[in-house]
């Protein structure tokens, strides 16, 4: 049993997001915490209320109405599961990053929608933010995802040993009885017999290494890509819609991710417009997974 984190804002994408991250706390009885963050106004008294000597912000009083009005709906339908909640002050990704800092998680699940029209950019950029400060492996969630589906799984790999740890970090979220998909760029257009030795050995150190034994991998040439972060990020797309990919893993290490791909801005993009849940998994020295 562990602990998932889920923001809730109220709207849409994270309901949907908290009923994903309910699924897999039902499957692996974990516990769920419900995490709102509010932003006082820049003018104390625009919204605010007297009540004897003190100062009151009405709308705070009404998202803690909101999250338990949320938790009882939630527990209405699974009554075994363990929910707790948090409210604090500030900016998303800080309090997050805060969060998961202090406290053990195996996952903050939050939701994310597609790049289209203002509140979907400013969401988007949310889950950007957090997805690039925060210690703690994500889970972001596009608003079409209802249904908890992992029975193909990918991962983008470059052979890479912080690929196997995203891999393990997933395992306490997902389990291992799923389909693995490694998907190889490449970009030196080595050939494919070359390729082909190197994959399965990869393979074999993967199976070695997490227990995933049913794993299959396809490559794909730098010429299905264009060199714009945008065009790179839609390539990927493709092959998620052409493989049938329910989740993908994405490595996040700061000497290897950062540098080759943030540097593109290919992150932002892939936050900003998934069409799938998308597990990006951080792959420094210091992380620690939890079981």
């Amino acid at each position: 049993m562990g602990k998932i984190l889920v923001p809730i804002d109220f709207s849409k994408n994270s309901t949907i997001a908290a009923q994903y991250a309910t699924k897999i706390a039902l499957e692996n009885q974990d516990e769920l915490v419900f995490l709102h963050v509010f932003t006082k106004h820049i003018n104390k008294y625009a919204n605010f209320v007297v009540h004897g000597e003190k100062i009151i912000d009405p709308t705070v009083q009404e998202s803690q109405d909101k999250l338990n009005e949320l938790v009882e709906e939630v527990k209405a339908k699974s009554p075994d599961l363990t929910i707790s909640q948090l409210f604090d002050e500030g900016i998303l990704s800080e309090v997050i990053s805060k969060e998961t800092a202090k406290n053990s998680y195996k996952v903050v699940v939050m939701g994310t929608k597609g790049a289209s029209g203002l509140e979907s950019v400013l969401i988007g950029s949310n889950t950007y933010d957090v997805i690039r400060e925060c210690q703690t492996p994500i889970l972001a969630i596009p608003s079409n995802a209802t249904v908890y589906r992992k029975d193909t799984v990918a991962l983008l790999t470059n052979f890479k040993p912080g690929e196997i740890e995203v891999l393990k970090q997933a395992i306490p979220v997902f389990g291992k009885n799923f389909h693995l998909l490694l998907i190889h760029i490449n970009k030196l257009e080595v050939d494919m017999k070359v390729l082909d030795k190197n994959l399965s050995q990869w393979i074999n150190k993967i199976i070695t290494e997490t227990g995933i034994d049913d794993v299959s991998y396809t490559v794909k040439s730098r010429t299905y890509f264009a060199n714009s972060a945008e065009r790179i990020a839609s390539g990927i797309q493709t092959m998620i819609r052409d493989e049938n990919i329910d989740i993908i893993l994405i490595t996040k290490s700061r000497k290897a991710f950062f540098r080759n791909l943030f540097s593109e801005n290919i992150i932002k993009e892939m936050a900003m417009g998934i069409v799938i849940p998308n597990f990006f998994g951080r792959t420094d020295a210091n992380t620690q997974i939890p079981k």
